[in-house]
């Protein structure tokens, strides 16, 4: 472990040896992937096991904790939670380093004793998603509309806040935006609002 002046202030858990990281992040990913595709699981609980697996397998000489965090976003966006790209997990967890550090260590420390237990870890990733997707909500509200849309986009909002039903066609001449251009908002609109928008 580094501290903020780059000197060295201990070790926080055993890496996977260099010569064994192949084998281990192969299985790792065959598991998570077919972990996901039966469902017996609930995906956060997989995904967390995910990340603290490759925190521990440790697969690059650097960098491992902010690809642990791209990582998560991905998959994340890929098991439909649309409100990732929103708020960073990157900043909640970089503002939760000590806890981050924390929960890591008692899991890790645990690893091939026979007695494995993820939970301190599962408690910080799933706190941290929270808080996130709590951010989230207050950012995607029609309040904060203003903040998520250009101009155009925002022109094509305030129209459909005047009718019950549109087509495109009619947004675009109405809102005086390009076709193109409206199905692009619809498309974000609904990535946003997904219950409160209808299109034909």
């Amino acid at each position: 472990m580094i501290d903020e002046e780059g000197n060295s202030i201990g070790t926080l858990f055993d890496t996977t040896p260099a010569y064994i990281t192949p084998k281990e992040m192969i299985e790792l990913v065959e598991w998570t992937k077919q972990s996901l595709k039966e469902k017996k699981y609930h995906p956060l609980l997989i995904i967390g096991n995910f990340i603290v697996e490759f925190l521990n397998i440790h697969p690059f000489q650097d960098g491992n904790g902010r690809v642990s965090r791209i990582l998560t976003n991905l998959i994340l966006l890929q098991q439909g939670y649309l409100y990732i790209p929103y708020v960073s997990h990157e900043k909640l967890v970089e503002d939760n380093k000590p806890e981050y550090y924390l929960a890591l260590r008692k899991s890790q420390k645990t690893f091939k004793t026979g007695k494995e237990d993820i939970n301190p870890w599962l408690d910080f990733f799933l706190t941290i998603l929270l808080k996130q997707s709590q951010m989230a909500i207050g950012l995607l509200t029609a309040e904060n509309i203003e903040t998520l849309l250009s101009p155009k986009q925002l022109a094509v909002w305030e129209y459909l806040q005047t009718v019950d039903e549109a087509t495109p066609q009619e947004i675009a001449e109405k809102a005086d935006v390009a076709r193109p251009t409206v199905n692009q908002v619809l498309n974000k609109l609904l990535v946003l609002y997904p219950l409160n928008l209808r299109t034909y």
